[in-house]
């Protein structure tokens, strides 16, 4: 992995991918069924979209200084921050075609809104193409990548997340859905309240279960 000096802060760089699903894409794309997992996030790390700019979105100075790597994924959307305050759904599953992007974020939201509920998570629901909001708060963020025969979705839970080290690495983004209303990040960003006595760990596992027992079709 390339040292964070090695990308020009002020183009769109070389970045290297984060490929934390390579697997299951893999996997699914050998002819395998859907799959889903939800793992917390290890490290504190910067993701930036597939079309995106890491120098206009990040902070790049600011992250080399707190040692977080800046990675790109294959899905769109603008940079995100994960951290070991975030839980990472991902599911990977056949989709016939190279289309339906829009019907795919629509189905892939009513299943992660159910399994929520099913984990005694209630109330988050969809907005914007690609969000997911508790009480008017942003509490995940998602992004699709789609090729033929298969559609590629992940989402970032947040839990507890790192707001003091987002502030200092993101700067207001040069995009946002129309309910962000020009808040800033601590403002604008929620957190799930886990059941009582529930560890993240936990967590992960029980919305998986929930999950992969209402596997969307497509």
């Amino acid at each position: 992995m390339p040292h964070r000096s090695d990308i020009d802060d002020t183009d769109n760089g070389e970045l290297p991918a984060w490929d934390l699903d390579a697997d299951l894409i893999a996997s699914v794309a050998a002819g395998g069924s859907a799959r889903v997992r939800v793992r917390r996030c290890a490290a504190a790390q910067i993701v930036v979209g597939r079309g995106g700019r890491a120098g206009v979105e990040v902070d790049l100075a600011a992250a080399r200084a707190a040692g977080v790597p800046v990675l790109r994924r294959p899905g769109g959307g603008c940079a995100v921050l994960l951290d070991r305050g975030n839980l990472v759904v991902s599911l990977v599953a056949p989709m016939a075609g190279v289309g339906g992007v829009t019907s795919a974020f629509r189905a892939v939201t009513a299943w992660l809104v159910d399994g929520l509920a099913g984990c005694g998570v209630a109330g988050v629901a969809g907005e914007g193409v690609s969000d997911l909001v508790l009480d008017d708060r942003k509490v995940g963020g998602s992004c699709i990548q789609r090729t033929r025969g298969l559609v590629y979705y992940s989402t970032t839970l947040l839990l507890d997340p790192d707001l003091d080290l987002m502030e200092r690495v993101l700067p207001h983004p040069p995009r946002e859905p129309r309910y962000r209303r020009g808040r800033p990040h601590r403002a604008f960003l929620g957190r799930i309240g886990l059941p009582p006595d529930v560890a993240p760990e936990e967590f992960a596992e029980l919305l998986s279960t929930e999950l992969a027992m209402r596997m969307p079709q497509f």
